[in-house]
């Protein structure tokens, strides 16, 4: 049976191979340019629509947290309340950018482009379906976290180009915070690989194909799903910008759009993240009666859904309870599911 996801893909193809095709032929540009041309007009429609998903994100977590707290939440500004994100995001186009006299200009002004580039960069690596990808490697898994790694080394550069003293101690409080918990992130990630024995998102997929890894490996999940909660610095682990004490941590001192890309990026790193669960644990696009595709982005929407869960249900910890978590339980917990891994793998293997 064709995917009718697939179909869409290749019509949209296309017709912009139809419209490159004439504009080409018309104005006589030169042949080389056509693929890198195709392509970076592909990624741009592709953005478009991740674009319209995460205004949805953003809505469903506002009716969420207002249904979830007893309060209406947006209602005014569209239906349902649905443009009032496009009415937030003109909102930061149009405001003043403002930042301190003493701040390195230049490092402000890269450090909001680059950080919501490294969020948005890794997606390119995870299959949406066994036809839907648009970069294959056999190293993919690595690559996706070797990428992930930069961003505390720009939160860091973030506050340190503020110049001022709250971005500065916010920015290494996250730095520290997203630091620790990369040990039991690595760990719970180990346990899928040795299991799937590939570093290839597809493989991992394919994998899962009679059993998802949750199921076999339910703790290194687990483990997972809340280091992707720490490293996203959201609620209950939003420590590095908890308004009580440093204000608005290593973002305090951005505004306007450059503030709008952080609070974008944000959601960015949340559906990447949501997108890397999905493969590694809960099968990909496995799944009975409806498009390989539409499984996969249904079942990243309910892990966004369980993050948004944890949010308003978990109170704040310390900084030094944050930190003793990661290194007293987590790092313990995921060695365990690991050696839990390296047993049964022998034996479920020839159902896998």
């Amino acid at each position: 049976m064709n995917d009718p996801v697939v179909d869409i893909i290749n019509f949209v193809a296309q017709f912009v191979h139809g419209i490159l095709g004439w504009v080409f032929e018309t104005f006589n540009i030169p042949s080389w340019l056509y693929y890198p041309t195709f392509v970076a007009v592909m990624a741009i429609l592709f953005l478009l629509a991740f674009s319209l998903d995460l205004l949805f994100i953003i809505w469903m977590e506002r009716k969420l947290l207002g249904r979830i707290h007893h309060r209406r939440s947006v209602t005014e500004t569209g239906p349902f309340g649905f443009f009032q994100n496009i009415a937030d995001a003109v909102k930061m186009l149009i405001k003043e950018d403002v930042y301190p006299a003493k701040a390195d200009k230049f490092m402000h002004n890269i450090v909001p482009p680059l950080m919501a580039a490294i969020a948005i960069i890794p997606i390119v690596l995870i299959p949406f379906g066994p036809n839907i990808w648009f970069m294959r490697m056999t190293t993919s898994v690595v690559l996706f976290f070797a990428i992930a790694t930069l961003v505390p080394g720009l939160v860091v550069l973030a506050g340190w180009a503020s110049n001022s003293k709250f971005p500065t101690i916010g920015a290494f409080r996250a730095g520290l915070q997203l630091i620790s918990y990369e040990i039991p992130l690595s760990l719970s990630l180990l346990g899928v690989i040795l299991m799937a024995r590939s570093l290839d998102f597809y493989t991992i997929i394919e994998a899962q194909r009679n059993l998802w890894f949750i199921i076999l490996q339910p703790l290194g999940a687990l483990i997972f799903f809340i280091v992707t909660i720490m490293e996203l610095e959201r609620s209950p682990f939003d420590i590095p910008e908890a308004e009580g004490e440093i204000i608005a941590g290593w973002r305090t001192e951005f505004s306007g759009i450059k503030f709008g890309l952080f609070y974008g990026t944000e959601y960015f790193k949340v559906f990447v993240s949501a997108a890397a669960f999905t493969a590694l644990f809960l099968g990909g696009w496995y799944g009975p009666f409806l498009p390989s595709a539409i499984y996969f982005v249904l079942k990243m929407h309910i892990v966004i859904f369980m993050i948004i869960w944890v949010r308003v249900t978990f109170f704040r910890p310390r900084p030094d309870q944050l930190l003793r978590i990661a290194y007293t339980k987590l790092i313990p917990l995921s060695i365990l599911n690991l050696l839990w891994v390296v047993i049964i793998t022998p034996y479920i293997l020839p159902y896998l």
